[in-house]
């Protein structure tokens, strides 16, 4: 894999190791970051499932093992040459999909500070994700056929011009000037203004979702049913 900095010409070159008949290059990674002029500037090593470490070729000449230990959250104190890119985070116990707890939290929405003033399509609104999350599989399996029927209604409405045609609305279509791909970017009004958080900001001064509707916004997914109502906590 190669990560490029186009403004400086820098380059990180990554090579995940496929695994041998043994475990001494499970999981590993090396890599080299090069700077404009070709010369390698850092060697990287790690292992994607623990840590990633680096040390800049001028001042660290042995090895660098993966499995390297540290002293502190970033390098050790005794020798400085080498040091912490990422580190992997504790598991919860029973951690579904083995996700992080940053990641866990991600999804949680609380009724009374955060879930009236989320945009209506907004993927963390949809019921049989929620369901998911709650543990109930059945309903949430249920869910999933609904909306997938809602969306094959609505694309055959938009075909059959019943419907407008599906417009981004809170983004739109660009060239990224380094790369020249096509790169979609926040619609902004004209003082610079993200156009979302500018709605969001209205919609939570006017009261939430419950008072007000987000303008030129539809509403994609199906009705919660009653009894997800009255949890409001994933399992």
């Amino acid at each position: 894999m190669i990560v490029i900095n186009h403004r400086t010409g820098d380059r990180c070159v990554l090579t995940f190791k496929p695994r041998g008949w043994r475990c001494k290059d499970v999981f590993e990674i090396t890599g080299k970051v090069v700077d404009a002029s070709g010369r390698v500037a850092y060697r990287i090593s790690g292992r994607w499932n623990s840590q990633l470490i680096a040390s800049p070729t001028n001042q660290y000449t042995h090895t660098l093992s993966p499995d390297l230990e540290f002293d502190s959250p970033f390098y050790n104190t005794a020798d400085t040459s080498h040091f912490v890119l990422w580190k992997n985070s504790r598991k919860c116990n029973k951690s579904p999909f083995n996700l992080t707890p940053f990641a866990i939290t991600l999804n949680d929405c609380p009724k009374d500070t955060l879930l009236p003033y989320l945009c209506p399509t907004d993927s963390r609104l949809r019921p049989d994700q929620r369901a998911f999350e709650m543990g109930r599989w059945e309903l949430a399996n249920a869910l999933k056929g609904q909306q997938e029927q809602r969306q094959r209604m609505v694309r055959k409405a938009r075909e059959e011009g019943r419907m407008p045609q599906h417009r981004p609305r809170w983004f739109n279509a660009g060239m990224d000037a380094d790369t020249e791909e096509r790169v979609w970017t926040p619609a902004k009004v004209e003082d610079g203004t993200a156009e979302y958080w500018m709605e969001r900001e209205r919609v939570y001064w006017e009261g939430g979702r419950e008072k007000t509707r987000w303008k030129e916004v539809e509403d994609i997914f199906v009705e919660a049913p009653e009894c997800m109502l009255e949890i409001s906590e994933p399992v």
